[in-house]
Parts: structure tokens; sequence; C-alpha cells
């Protein structure tokens, strides 16, 4: 019984470490110094966090591979809206979809400016899902040892 335990158990760690994906990301590419024929709203991007790599494919086949000692900086904003036309024309079929005025809709946003050893300057614009920005983010502060720079909201900045 002992063996069997055991048996199972290696055969569960060797699939683990086997079958693991790593850390990668669906994103959009919203724009940076990698020109693309990729549309900014197009979410079959992805990015891959390893600790000797930053890969970003995109859909269109370009590959960006970025040295995480390169990195200088992180930074993540988020935009928050609510579509209320969309729901003020929904309110004309059914007066129940004036609650989905109450809902946000947050975007998150995720800057990586990186600075080559030759002193050339790129940056990257990404935008993450909103399950997954925070996975993305703490990865990147990982393998960069970089500590992400918050964007301010605009209620903050107007009571400052």
């Amino acid at each position: 019984m002992k063996n069997l335990l055991a048996l199972f158990l290696c055969l569960s760690l060797l699939s683990a470490t086997t079958f693991a994906q790593g850390n990668v990301f669906e994103v959009r590419y919203i724009g940076g110094s990698v020109s693309s024929t990729v549309k900014p709203d197009d979410w079959h991007n992805s990015i891959t966090v390893n600790s000797d790599l930053i890969l970003l494919k995109m859909k269109d086949g370009k590959e960006i591979k970025i040295d995480p000692k390169t990195v200088k900086l992180i930074t993540h904003g988020h935009q928050a809206s609510r579509r209320i036309g969309t729901y003020a024309a929904l309110a004309l079929i059914s007066p129940l979809f004036l609650f989905g005025m109450l809902k946000k809709n947050r975007r998150h946003f995720i800057g990586i400016a990186v600075e080559t050893g030759d002193g050339k300057k790129d940056g990257y614009n990404l935008q993450a899902k909103n399950d997954k920005y925070r996975a993305l983010l703490t990865a990147l502060e990982g393998v960069t040892e970089l500590k992400t720079e918050e964007e301010a909201d605009e209620k903050k900045k107007d009571k400052k």
C-alpha cells in the first residue's frame, strides 16, 4: 500500500512539473515601441513571465523578448466606466435593465518601460483581464525585482 501511495505521489509531482504552463496570461496589446497589425481590442495575445525572459506573443506572429533585468518601470492604472447609453436603450425593452447602470466596468492597464544596455528605451502598454491582472503584476514584480507604480484615481487627485 505504501509503495502504491509513493508511486501515485511521484506521478502527481512529475505531471505537475511536466505539464505546467508557467505564468502565461492573455492580454490586449494597446500600443508600444513595436508596431503591430493586431487590433487593440483583441485578446488573442499572450505574455509569458519567466525568471530569465518576458515573452510577449502577438496574434500576428510577432514576438517581443524582454530581459527582466532591463525593465526599469512597471505601472498599473485602471479605468472605470458605466455603459449608461446601452442600458438606457435596453430600458425601453424592460425597466429591469436600469439596474445595469449601477455596474462599473473596470479595465486594468499595465505599462512596461525597458531600457537596454545601449541606452535604447522601449515601452509596452497592455490591458490585462480583470481576474488575472494582480497575478500578472505579481509575476512581473517577482522577476524584475521592481515595485509597481500605481496611477492615482481622478477622485484621489482632486482631494489632494
